[in-house]
């Protein structure tokens, strides 16, 4: 199946108003999206997640996941999120989204096995181009 024929569901978990309206914008461009929800804190998210569990159709095929936000950082959403990631009908790849050139935080993304990779902000058009259609 060519990967460009399937529109795909999006999560994307970040608490800066600016980042995720410009990331929305560029992510309708890339025409692959069907569905794009948006949590500003990692608590909503996994709210979410929990609440659709057993339900392909709804869980997301990507989640973009920022580190720092209130009431529930993405540290923190991981933590959680590796509880309950076997009952999800559905396992979504995880994006961490972050502006932190922090060596330490690039190096913790890596080293969990839930993170597909770490992307530093902002995200152009091209890299959310080649994450939704598979084509790196």
């Amino acid at each position: 199946m060519n990967s460009l024929s399937k529109k795909q569901k999006l999560l994307l978990v970040d608490d800066d108003a600016i980042f995720v309206e410009i990331a929305k914008r560029t992510i309708e461009k890339t025409g692959a999206v069907e569905s794009l929800k948006v949590f500003p804190d990692g608590e909503g998210a996994i709210s979410f997640l929990k609440e659709h569990q057993s339900e392909p159709d709804i869980i997301p095929d990507f989640i973009f996941l920022d580190i720092n936000m209130p009431f529930m950082d993405g540290w923190q959403f991981l933590d959680e999120y590796a509880n309950f990631v076997n009952s999800l009908s559905k396992k979504p790849e995880i994006y961490m989204v972050s502006s932190s050139v922090d060596d330490s935080d690039l190096r913790r993304a890596k080293e969990i096995p839930l993170v597909k990779d770490y992307i530093i902000k902002p995200v152009s058009l091209d890299s959310f181009k080649k994450i939704l259609t598979n084509q790196f």
